[in-house]
């Protein structure tokens, strides 16, 4: 029973502490407002003795004043010294100023805040207070009688209670009197319920005005200006938005306008440049016309005539095909559609062919192994070997008619043979390429000025203007050669160019035949490279140092070839990218299918060696068209004037119109 009851004790105590805490907050409240009730009464009962004993004083001056105003001037001074004002004034002062600390102690207030008696008890203070300002009346009183004994003159009439009250009345020590306080802490509690001017304290901001002596209402007052605010920056956010928006598709159509005037500009550039080449082109043709004529004039006199071309062709029409190499076209170069055509092959043979005839004019002996590149400059011929030599070649002394052989094809035949292979229309494939030669070809022994030695690997490319020439070499070299001594002038290292890269050597393990240098062309002191590593470099000729390099290509750059303004170059990512050379971007990109083997451009076209296929695009309307006739990969291409010459793995040259 002990046990049972003492958990049960133990757990009732908490729950007595908790009612004993919870009732602190009431008995503290309870306290405050008996407080605030005693004080209330103190105050009242203050007030009321102190209006009591002001009022009977008043009462004695008003009758002292008008007794005095009957009496001769010496019975109102004896009234006056049995009156004593000083101790009236000072008990009066006493009596509110005790009454005030009463009214306005923070107790006071607080009971005022909390209990509504409290409010009740001191609604009576607005009607009293007419009479506590019966202490100034008092003073003004005497001053009007001591000047009435003196002068018998009354200085000022006394004012009304509403308009005493509503006088600014200074307190010693106070910028304000006492009740002028008391009405605009308590303004609900005054007779009028009005303010006077000097008693609205208004606050002025951005926003209006705002009155500080109600909170509720300068609350509510800033809480609806605040929700104005906040539509008015909702709109002003919307229509900003609108503007914006507006002026964002300004701005997108001026860009479009000016990428279209750029557009429209390069292509109205290249228009004048082509207008400028075919305006050259004809001088030309002019001058030449004009001295052949002038040549035939002079010798027998017969009438020129031509061997083909009796009809206009149109632009990819394939004029000719020529047949007699055993191997893969490598590379093939010709000096004008009227002139020399010459063909090398992986059957290690050099040919040269006669574009009026086509026919086979000789073979160019010498090199021990097949040439891979090669230039044709009116007569003058550079090829590059395999064999690590370069040879110099003068084709002016060729004489066409003496040099044709009857077992050469004729036109008729090489326009049959460009449909059938040995008479028979077939598909060739890998294979195919070839097909036993069936001509006696003369041996051009006499051609041949000179013999360059000095790579330790293949020569894969070459570029000669004047007298000056340069070569690339698989031995990771540029050599720059003097033509009319033979030397070589300068050697320039494309291991120390290319730094630390490591790309080269990784397309050599991939493609073993693939050439180190693809392509090179210099102007003056200027020259630029492909290489390997998919690089494109210029170089400075007077210190053999490569000052900038252009990348972009992902694999070995197989041909290029620059003008005043643009490098073009192919690679074997299968892309064709024209260079800027400007700024060194990229200007255009053209993307195809296979491997770019050759390029040739001008102002007006590019022509692309990629596929079975001719890709000529056209820089002005940038559009491709394809010539189509190779049986396998076209391996070279090159134009002059208005004919263009492709060689392929199929062992075919080909002739088009362009």
């Amino acid at each position: 029973m002990m046990a049972s009851t003492g958990p049960s004790s133990s757990r009732n105590k908490p729950s007595g502490n908790a009612s004993q805490e919870s009732s602190k907050p009431r008995q503290a409240s309870e306290q405050a407002r008996s407080r605030s009730a005693v004080a209330t009464g103190r105050a009242n009962a203050a007030l009321t003795q102190t209006i009591s004993g002001i009022s009977a004083t008043g009462r004695s001056i008003s009758s002292l004043v008008s007794s005095g105003l009957q009496h001769p001037k010496h019975r109102i001074m004896d009234l006056l010294h049995t009156f004593d004002v000083s101790e009236l004034a000072s008990s009066a002062r006493h009596t509110l100023s005790t009454t005030s600390s009463i009214v306005f102690s923070p107790l006071t207030v607080q009971a005022v805040k909390g209990d509504l008696t409290g409010i009740a008890s001191l609604t009576g203070l607005s009607g009293m207070a007419p009479h506590l300002m019966a202490g100034h009346y008092l003073k003004r009183a005497t001053a009007n009688a001591q000047a009435l004994a003196l002068t018998g003159a009354i200085q000022a009439t006394p004012m009304p209670a509403d308009q005493l009250l509503a006088e600014d009345i200074p307190e010693p020590g106070a910028r304000i009197s006492l009740f002028q306080g008391f009405r605009a802490s308590y303004p609900g509690h005054s007779k009028s319920g009005k303010r006077s001017k000097n008693h609205q304290r208004r606050r002025k901001n951005g926003f209006g005005e705002v009155d500080e002596d109600d909170p509720n209402r300068a609350f509510s007052s800033l809480l609806s200006e605040r929700e104005r605010t906040i539509k008015e920056q909702v709109k002003l956010q919307a229509q900003k938005t609108v503007i914006q928006s507006e002026i964002d598709q300004i701005a997108a159509s001026i860009e479009t306008l000016q990428a279209k005037q750029a557009n429209l500009g390069f292509k109205l550039s290249k228009l004048v440049e082509r207008e400028d080449d075919l305006a050259d082109t004809l001088g030309e043709l002019n001058d030449k016309l004009a001295s052949i004529s002038e040549k035939n004039k002079q010798g027998d006199g017969e009438p020129l005539q031509l061997e083909y071309r009796q009809e206009t062709r149109d632009s990819g029409t394939c004029m000719n095909t020529f047949y007699g190499h055993d191997g893969i076209i490598t590379c093939i170069d010709l000096n004008g559609p009227y002139g020399t055509l010459v063909t090398a092959s992986r059957d290690r043979t050099t040919r040269v062919w006669d574009l009026t005839t086509f026919k086979c004019l000789g073979q160019l002996p010498g090199h021990e192994d097949y040439v891979e590149c090669m230039q044709l400059s009116q007569h003058t011929l550079v090829t590059g070997s395999r064999d690590n030599t370069i040879r110099t070649w003068n084709l002016a002394d060729l004489s066409y008619a003496q040099n044709s052989r009857s077992s050469s094809p004729s036109p008729s035949e090489s326009s049959q043979h460009s449909n059938n292979i040995n008479g028979k229309s077939v598909e060739t494939d890998a294979d195919d390429y070839s097909r036993p030669s069936v001509e006696t070809i003369e041996v051009l022994d006499r051609c041949w000025t000179s013999t360059l030695g000095g790579h330790t690997g293949d020569v894969t490319c070459l570029y000669f203007e004047n007298d000056k020439l340069l070569s690339g070499s698989n031995d990771k070299t540029i050599k720059e050669w003097d033509l009319t001594t033979g030397q070589c002038v300068l050697t320039m290292d494309l291991l120390w160019a290319m730094g630390t890269s490591n790309s080269w050597s990784d397309w050599m393990n991939e493609t073993p035949d693939q050439s180190y240098v693809g392509g090179l062309q210099f102007w003056q002191y200027a020259l630029c490279s492909g290489t390997i590593d998919g690089a494109i470099r210029m170089w400075d000729l007077r210190t053999g140092q490569s000052h900038r390099t252009l990348a972009g290509h992902t694999g070995p750059v197989t041909s290029l070839q620059f003008d005043e303004y643009h490098v073009v170059s192919g690679s074997i990512d299968r892309s064709v990218r024209i260079w800027d050379l400007r700024t060194g971007a990229i200007q255009e990109i053209l993307q195809y299918e296979d491997p770019v083997r050759s390029l040739q451009f001008d102002s007006s076209k590019i022509i692309v060696g990629s596929g079975e296929s001719l890709k000529i695009y056209d820089r002005v309307s940038q559009q491709h068209s394809y010539y189509t006739g190779h049986t396998n990969t076209v391996e070279s291409v090159r134009f002059n004037d208005s004919v263009i010459v492709s060689g392929g793995q199929d062992s075919t040259v080909r002739l088009w119109s362009r």
